[in-house]
């Protein structure tokens, strides 16, 4: 599947860091939006997290279904769990059409401290 990140008015990080806490965090940007169907293929529920995983690394989100997502694709709010799996290539970054491995998982979402230690600690 694809993944593209994007910015959306409700799950917006800055509003986030500036009217939110670390759930609404987590809650509000820790998402991955898909397809109905792919849904099906893939047996995920709204209740299911997915763990995405890119050439650039990996990351467990809360699964959302929405309808508008066109299939084989997921899109991401812009966000310190979406950067990981984004990464540089020929000195470009690459946050649109990333290739992930998309399996169910019963892996809790990182918060955003358990991210920054994880990226301090390599």
């Amino acid at each position: 599947m694809l993944v593209n990140t994007v910015r959306m008015v409700d799950y917006d990080q800055l509003k986030e860091f500036t009217i939110g806490d670390n759930n609404s965090l987590k809650e509000n940007l820790a998402i991955g939006f898909f397809n109905p169907e792919d849904m099906k293929k893939l047996k995920l529920t709204e209740k299911s997290r997915a763990k995405l995983s890119s050439k650039f690394g990996n990351v467990i989100v809360n699964v959302k279904q929405e309808k508008d997502v066109p299939k084989g694709l997921i899109l991401i709010p812009v966000s310190i769990w979406a950067n990981q799996i984004t990464g540089v290539e020929n000195e470009e970054l690459i946050y649109k059409n990333i290739e992930v491995n998309v399996v169910s998982t019963q892996e809790p979402v990182l918060s955003f401290e358990d991210i920054i230690i994880s990226i301090k600690g390599n």
